[in-house]
């Protein structure tokens, strides 16, 4: 033991104190070879060996490049899931006379390594906690506790150089922490941007830096022997040392203020002093250390600055509206730090009263509807760090309601708040004006827009019709080829669907009388049976094709149940919903129509197992012409159907809902009153229409037809075949239909589509209007532009008829026939 005490005390590296303590321990224990090592914690406190002390046992180049390489700062073992890892964890002795079986060492040693027969593994405690660990092995007959006992006072003085040596090392780092700590303060005491002095209970300095000679232009050797009343401005001086003696006395422990120190050349500069009191264990005051910030230039640009703010706070009295300061912190707390007198006016608030405070005043000006508008943008804007405009009105307690326009330009400040320089302006009248003008040039143009809008979509849809209708009617009427039953029955559904859709297209053209509340309803008793019978029959192709089963569900009874509506429109209600649902579904889909009655309503809900809404597009849902971004794909649509069929359902005094979650289908459910009256019989089907008698003899009349689509050319062909006494030209642009008009013989009858490649059919009857050899002749129009205002400008323009598409085969040859066509005889 005093060799081990007496080898600490020699060692110039305490690390290595026992270095040669653990021959003896090894002889004394009768072991091969073992270590002795300090236990260190990592940051999570793991306990782990650090050995600077062991037996060379390398059993190789690399084991013995690893020892000479670690030795030094130490070898660190971390694996716990060995036998002295068991000592380490558990604390307490591991005595393992055989070792190689032992279940706590683990997976054994390296290949090479010396066998490892018996092991003693013995923390070492000092001051109650563990600061080593002893390692022997390869004792012979193994270890014993009595041996620990015996050799304890050895293994107590061990643990006590390893405290020792702990202790040392961390003397050693405090000092060298100190000295590096003391080096840097002089360090930056003397690069510091600003002056650091001490001065001592006599007002004298005791230490000064470069900046401060700097500052006042004096050496440190004359600063040293100054006192720190003699470098102050005379008309200072009272004052500071009124404001030192709290500082002193202990009352505070620490000073801001401003003075003015006198500089070596009899100049003055303006100084801010940041000083703290230092006091010795029993609070004695020892000296003042104090940071001097040269603010010289702030203190000049502060005079300026009032001097321009009385500028200012004049100019802005003058001013109309408001010039003013809006602050928010980081907690959305809002003031106004300044405000022109145009405060009084524009808000009736007064500029330095309460508002200077709370901002919420000025927020409570604002029509509440706008509130969250008005806030919502300063926000966004001031996060941004954008300039920020906006009209919005106010209500005012004597003046009533006000538009004002505030502009702005935000700061964020050193805190984190956002201070906003801006200007408010009344402009009620000219926001009157505005109103008044963009009001009546939007209503124009949203006229136009809207009609030009409806008489193409008239247009475009109409004359596919015409084709299906015309020659479905042509077959249907035929004499040189009667139809069978059958076929007959087929050209009745081909007719049935093309006038659903005829009335479709209709719905579409009475968009702008549902919105202006116009549209006639022809309310009754509706069957639901009949309803959904008929709608399904004319979705079942479209389900077909698509693959998608029709169904219907429900827990209400369909016998005898009617709904208080308009047959034709809930039908459309119905039709419109079935075919959205059929579209927008999966192949092998499924659509469904539950009933439903509660009390004196009835609830028809169309549920499709298709892609679903998202809540974005069930919040656009019903919008006219916006079809939720279908318009990229592949599935047609106006994006009319929906706001058409939400407008009839109210009109119906009825609600529709939605429910509709993404990937997993929708669920649409119109809400109607019940009606318990009897529904009218419904009107016999009406007969087959009777085919026209062909005519005979020299054609009588001639005709003159301009149109541009071939499709419709040909209808009118096979139509006048019914009518042999009429001779057909074809003009297929307005600039030939006005050079056949033009020439001889002239036609007897011109029959001019609206919508022309060239030119309107206005503009080919304003050509014509002057031209003798057609005084008289008829001026018939046919066009798919069905819309009031259309037929009313081709009639004021000089037209004698005017023709929808799809033609009415019956109203045409009727027509042809009123102008001198050959009059059918019997067949």
């Amino acid at each position: 033991m005093r060799r081990i005490q007496a080898s600490f005390v020699r060692s110039v590296e305490p690390h290595r104190a026992l270095d040669p303590i653990l021959p003896e321990l090894l002889a004394l224990c009768e072991s091969e070879y073992g270590f002795i090592g300090e236990v260190w914690h990592d940051e999570p406190g793991v306990p782990y060996l650090r050995i600077f002390t062991m037996t060379n046992i390398a059993w190789d180049d690399a084991s013995r490049e690893r020892v000479e390489r670690e030795r030094v700062r130490g070898i660190e073992f971390r694996n716990l899931k060995t036998l002295f890892g068991a000592a380490l964890v558990t604390a307490q002795p591991v005595i393992a006379n055989d070792a190689p079986n032992d279940p706590r060492a683990g997976r054994g040693m390296p290949s090479g390594h010396l066998p490892l027969n018996s092991f003693l593994g013995l923390p070492l405690h000092y001051g109650g906690e563990m600061v080593g660990m002893v390692g022997l092995a390869n004792r012979p007959g193994g270890y014993d506790t009595a041996m620990l006992e015996r050799l304890d006072p050895m293994f107590q003085a061990v643990a006590g150089v390893i405290a020792a040596v702990q202790l040392d090392r961390q003397r050693r780092a405090a000092e060298a922490r100190l000295s590096e700590n003391d080096r840097r303060w002089h360090t930056n005491l003397e690069l510091c941007g600003v002056g650091i002095v001490r001065v001592d209970p006599q007002r004298r300095f005791i230490e000064v830096n470069a900046r401060m000679c700097e500052l006042v232009g004096r050496p440190a050797e004359e600063l040293l022997a100054m006192r720190a009343d003699e470098l102050t401005h005379p008309d200072d001086r009272a004052a500071w040392a009124a404001q030192m003696q709290p500082l002193v006395r202990g009352e505070i422990h620490h000073l801001l203020g401003e003075k003015r120190y006198l500089r070596g050349d009899g100049s003055s500069v303006w100084v801010q002093l940041a000083l703290t009191a230092a006091r010795d264990a029993r609070g004695e005051f020892l000296y003042t250390v104090a940071i001097v910030s040269d603010i010289d230039q702030r203190k000049r640009a502060e005079a300026e600055l009032r001097a321009r703010e009385a500028q200012f706070v004049k100019l802005a009295s003058k001013v109309p509206g408001v010039l003013l300061q809006f602050r928010i912190d980081t907690a959305d707390r809002a003031t106004v730090p300044y405000a022109s007198e145009g405060m009084r006016d524009l808000f009736e608030l007064d500029p330095e009263g309460p508002v200077r405070q709370d901002a919420r005043l000025m927020m409570e000006r604002v029509v509440k509807g706008q509130r969250g508008k008005v806030w919502g943008t300063l926000e966004a804007c001031g996060r941004a760090l954008a300039p920020w405009a906006l009209e919005w009105e106010v209500e005012l307690p004597l003046r009533g309601r006000r538009w004002v326009l505030g502009r702005g330009t935000p700061e964020r400040l050193a805190d984190g708040a956002t201070l906003w320089h801006g200007y408010i302006d009344d402009i009620t009248e000219r926001k009157r004006y505005e109103e008044a003008v963009v009001a009546a040039e939007a209503s124009v143009r949203a006229n136009a827009a809207k009609t030009e809008f409806l008489s193409r979509m008239s247009h475009e849809l109409r004359t596919p019709l015409n084709a299906v209708l015309g020659f479905a009617q042509l077959l249907a009427s035929d004499p040189h080829a009667p139809l069978a039953d059958t076929q007959r029955a087929r050209i009745a559904h081909i007719e049935h669907a093309g006038q659903h859709l005829l009335a479709m297209i209709g719905d579409v053209l009475d968009l702008s009388r549902i919105e202006s509340g116009s549209l006639p309803l022809s309310i009754g008793p509706v069957p639901v049976r009949k309803l959904i019978e008929d709608s399904f029959a004319l979705v079942a192709p479209t389900a077909r094709a698509g693959g998608v089963r029709l169904e219907v569900g429900g827990s209400a009874s369909l016998a005898g149940l009617q709904v208080r509506a308009d047959a034709m429109r809930l039908r459309q209600v119905l039709v419109n919903l079935l075919s959205n649902a059929i579209k927008y579904n999966r192949p092998g889909g499924r659509v469904t129509v539950a009933i439903d009655t509660a009390l004196d309503r009835v609830s028809l809900a169309v549920t499709d197992t298709g892609f679903g809404l998202t809540p974005a597009q069930q919040a656009h849902l019903f919008e006219p012409f916006n079809r939720l971004g279908a318009e990229r794909g592949s599935v047609d649509g106006t994006g009319l159907g929906l706001a058409i069929t939400l407008r009839l359902v109210e009109l119906m005094a009825g609600s529709i809902t939605v429910h509709s979650e993404s990937d997993r289908g929708s669920t649409f459910v119109v809400d109607l009153p019940c009606d318990d009256t009897p529904a009218p019989p419904e009107p016999a089907a009406p007969a087959a229409p009777a085919a026209p008698r062909a005519a005979a003899g020299p054609a009588t009349l001639t005709v003159l037809y301009a149109e541009d689509n071939e499709l419709n050319v040909e209808l009118m062909r096979q139509l006048l075949t019914l009518r042999p006494g009429c001779a057909l030209s074809i003009a297929r642009n307005g600039r030939e239909a006005i050079e056949l008009a033009r020439s001889a013989p002239a036609p007897q009858l011109l029959l001019i589509d609206m919508h022309l490649g060239d030119m309107s059919g206005l503009q080919v009857l304003e050509a014509l209007r002057d031209e003798p050899a057609l005084a008289g002749v008829p001026r018939v129009a046919l066009s798919a532009d069905a819309l009031p205002q259309s037929i009313r400008a081709a009639r004021d323009a000089g037209f004698d008829e005017y023709l929808t598409k799809p033609v009415d085969v019956e109203r045409l040859l009727a027509l042809l026939d009123g102008h001198g066509a050959v009059a059918p005889v019997a067949a």
